[in-house]
């Protein structure tokens, strides 16, 4: 199973070098058209957005977010988000089991 990230291009040579496949986008919109054309991609288990861009367009990407169980869809800080992520309550709120 592969991971992705959708985000801003500075942020995806970082993504690449970790071994994650990666799509560079310049606005919400296109993280939109991107997410949509992945999601049904087999093989792979999670998508990573950039939370600058996809704050943007909460709303279609918690749309795409229910009609699939996979690949799961989690949105990181991207380079102008503080990074304040409680990793055991996102792990949490994703296997939907306490930690």
């Amino acid at each position: 199973m592969r991971m992705l990230f959708i985000g801003d291009p500075l942020l995806v040579d970082g993504y690449r070098i970790a071994g994650i496949d990666t799509i560079a986008v310049n606005s919400p919109e296109r993280l939109i058209e991107s997410l949509k054309v992945s999601v049904t991609k087999d093989g792979l288990a999670i998508i990573l957005l950039d939370q600058d861009y996809a704050s943007k367009v909460k709303e279609e990407v918690y749309n795409i977010k229910l009609k699939r169980e996979l690949p799961v869809i989690i949105e990181v800080p991207g380079r102008h988000t503080a990074a304040e992520v409680d990793l055991k309550a996102t792990v949490s709120r994703i296997m939907g089991v306490k930690i």
